[in-house]
């Protein structure tokens, strides 16, 4: 398979240009020359005319399978800035030489089927990921002591992260039993009523873009945690909006990423129907069976930004992401055993003093 390589290289000074998340602009970092997406497209049209459709993975031949397979993991290529060679995993479509840090794009793997539909640029910086971690760890009362001194930011990167976005019209049926509990007091008797009903509700409902990330080795729960991303923001895809950023292409096929949607879709429809039910005055709603039938199903391939900063704390590494495009955060934090401890301890205590007086209260 034929792997070509793409830089944007700054029309004033030749230097590398990124795209400048703060600005939504493209920037020269080293003259400081800023342009906008239509120059960039003008300036660069070769690049951004480059046909990347023409290679699907289904349709390879043995010997371009068999160069596939020899890749493996990992390949070397080229910088065509200064010549040194840059590794990447089979994975990455989008680099950064090790040496002169210019940001290479490979082309080959953001061709045939691995070609985006959509991108959502960036819309916040580094900075700002390096304070949004900062501020997510204030107040948090069980982390361990010393933690804001000794944990250390090791890496903080931006990652266009493959996603499948799914739309489409879900026909929801839902059957439920309910009841509607009334108690009054008659002198020292409370009586209860209680009425039984079965409550049955179907409807038509449109979803557009349910998100899932395309990447085994990123977390599903931590990329749900980020969501949702801002469409209004989305644009058609340009290689232009990858450079300075890392990129991945997907390993999860459309079918496994549409059975993880269909879910999201069920289990969101399911509760939209149960709360529904319970706005019509019952005191509880008991879903017993639900289900959903879909048409109108089209799914797109598209690039999202997440900033993804690992910290080490008493040698141990843990994760932090940022949506790159609403700053929407989540981390997995240390927490401190002794500090759990007494603070379990501290609710047994308060809740077993809670029962003393309060039996005390029923003896006067």
């Amino acid at each position: 398979m034929e792997m070509k390589i793409v830089t944007y290289q700054c029309p004033n000074c030749n230097a590398a240009l990124e795209y400048d998340n703060e600005h939504g602009r493209f920037r020269c970092f080293y003259c400081d020359s800023h342009f906008d997406e239509a120059q960039i497209k003008e300036h660069f049209a070769e690049n951004e005319s480059m046909k990347l459709d023409t290679e699907d993975p289904d349709q390879l031949t043995e010997e371009q399978k068999q160069i596939e397979e020899f890749t493996g993991a990992s390949a070397l290529y080229s910088c065509p800035n200064c010549g040194a060679g840059v590794i990447c995993s089979e994975l990455e479509a989008s680099v950064r030489c090790h040496f002169c840090h210019t940001p290479v794009i490979l082309t080959g793997r953001l061709s045939g089927a691995y070609k985006p539909d959509l991108i959502v640029p960036f819309a916040t910086t580094r900075e700002l990921a390096e304070a949004a971690f900062k501020e997510y760890t204030k107040g948090k009362f069980l982390l361990p002591s010393g933690f804001k001194k000794n944990a250390e930011i090791v890496k903080i990167s931006a990652l266009y992260v493959p996603y499948w976005l799914k739309s489409g019209i879900a026909n929801v049926h839902t059957e439920a039993s309910c009841t509607k509990v009334r108690t009054w007091r008659v002198g020292d008797v409370r009586y209860t009523n209680t009425k039984y009903y079965n409550s049955v509700r179907d409807a038509e409902l449109a979803f557009i873009r349910v998100p899932c990330d395309g990447s085994k080795r990123i977390d599903d729960a931590l990329m749900e945690s980020i969501e949702p991303f801002n469409y209004s923001g989305v644009k058609p895809f340009s290689m232009s909006y990858l450079s300075g950023c890392a990129a991945e292409k997907y390993d999860v096929s459309l079918g496994e990423a549409e059975q993880r949607i269909d879910e999201r879709v069920c289990e969101a429809a399911t509760d939209l129907m149960k709360t529904d039910i319970k706005n019509m005055g019952y005191s509880s709603v008991t879903v017993k069976n639900s289900f959903v039938n879909y048409k109108n199903k089209t799914a797109v391939y598209a690039l999202l930004p997440v900033w993804f900063l690992n910290y080490r704390f008493e040698g141990k590494d843990y994760p932090f992401v940022m949506n790159g495009q609403t700053g929407s955060r989540f981390g997995i934090l240390p927490i401190s055993k002794l500090k759990t401890a007494l603070f379990a301890g501290g609710i047994f205590l308060g809740l077993l003093l809670i029962g003393l007086a309060f039996g005390w209260f029923m003896n006067m």
